[in-house]
């Protein structure tokens, strides 16, 4: 009788393990490619191994390089779980938490803390960093003589190595920091055009889809959307782009093109004509509806139903961007770049989006046929028969 225990063949593999292996029964693994295995074939340490797939600029740019290859070549593989302990064990030995710059470049220097997406993103960030054990330090770009060069010998002089830009007072703006000493992204809409940064921001065009989905569940079938030109293009028109198809997808008798104003503060006149002309039952837009509607006798729900788009109000139906989210997540995207000793502006810039939520409100209500019921059509006498009548 043959011991599957004792009796070997070739360097030790028993042969009842071999003849079952030979019959697809038994798989055997081939040895792990190690770290240590790679520094033995490039003949260096193991130190130097590390610190390479790391990016570290210590190690010469060749020298990287050729234990890429060699790495590649062995078809080594690093253990994501040995990677995350590792990054926990260098920032646990700093001294003190690694410091972060928040870069706004507003008017003045508390200009951004007027800007409610800001302060959610900030807050965000800053509740996330000291989970992880940062801290986030503001920094003013426009303060007067001050320059891109100034700024990043000064942060490089505090030992600053990552940057996180917060949304920009001026739409395509360009910063002129020497990147090449950061690791950066930015958060929030598409303010900074150079460089192209990693990014983290609200789904925008789920946040349209999303309302309309909810409006429409809610009974309303005419559903305008009314934004300014100034945000939208700090949003690269995608929330404009998805009204456009959420209306595509209606039948045209419901269609309600959107409104658009270039001057939003003074534009409520032509809100109003445009308004009366297509009589939308549900309108998402920004807070100033909301006086706007009952100043000229449309009554909210009654007449038309109302959510905001971005900002949340205690009371009132609105898209939440999660905004706090966001800012975290632009933090990731950060620190993943210091872990990875990775500096500059990305080859290829990632978006991370951050998914929205519908808020239910008593300005959208259910509607209810029997109480709230209106022709969106024309009738006989050529007019459209409303609750609410336009003030002659």
């Amino acid at each position: 009788m043959i011991s599957d225990t004792t009796d070997t063949v070739g360097p030790g593999l028993p042969v009842a393990r071999v003849a079952a292996h030979a019959r697809g029964k038994v798989k055997i693994s081939p040895t792990r490619i190690t770290m240590a295995i790679v520094a033995a074939q490039a003949g260096v340490s193991r130190m130097t191994v590390s610190r390479a797939f790391r990016n570290d600029p210590s190690i010469p740019l060749s020298t990287r390089d050729r234990i890429r290859h060699i790495a590649e070549k062995l078809g080594y593989r690093p253990d994501p779980q040995i990677s995350q302990f590792m990054a926990r064990v260098r920032v646990s030995h700093q001294v003190g938490a690694e410091t972060i710059a928040w870069l706004t470049a507003h008017p003045n220097a508390d200009g951004w803390k007027n800007n409610s997406a800001c302060v959610a993103f900030h807050e965000g960030i800053c509740a996330h960093a000291a989970e992880i054990g940062y801290r986030i330090e503001e920094f003013w770009l426009a303060e007067p003589g001050m320059t891109g060069r100034r700024m990043s010998d000064i942060l490089r002089a505090r030992g600053i190595r990552g940057v996180l830009v917060a949304p920009l007072y001026e739409i395509r703006h360009r910063l002129d920091l020497r990147w090449e000493h950061f690791a950066a992204a930015t958060c929030g809409g598409y303010t900074l055009t150079q460089p192209h940064l990693h990014r983290a921001c609200c789904h925008y065009l789920h946040a349209v889809r999303n309302a309309f989905g909810a409006l429409a569940r809610l009974g309303y079938e005419r559903i305008g959307v009314a934004f300014s030109e100034e945000v939208s293009n700090r949003l690269a028109d995608e929330w404009l782009a998805q009204a456009f198809l959420e209306q595509s997808r209606l039948p045209e008798s419901r269609r309600v093109p959107p409104f658009l104003s270039a001057n939003w503060r003074n534009c409520c006149p032509r809100f109003m004509d445009w308004y009366f002309k297509h009589r939308p039952d549900a309108i998402l837009s920004f807070e100033h509806v909301l006086d706007w509607l009952p100043a000229h006798g449309i009554r909210i729900p009654e007449d038309c139903a109302f959510a905001l788009i971005a900002i949340p109000m205690q009371g009132v139906a609105h898209i939440d961007e999660q905004r706090r989210e966001v800012g975290a997540a632009a933090l990731d995207l950060v620190i993943e770049q210091l872990n990875m000793n990775r500096f500059g502006p990305p080859p290829v810039p990632k978006i991370v989006q951050v998914e929205c939520k519908w808020v239910d409100g008593p300005t959208a209500p259910p509607r209810h046929p029997a109480s709230v019921a209106r022709a969106t059509g024309v009738g006989d006498e050529g007019k459209c028969r409303m609750s609410a009548r336009r003030p002659s």
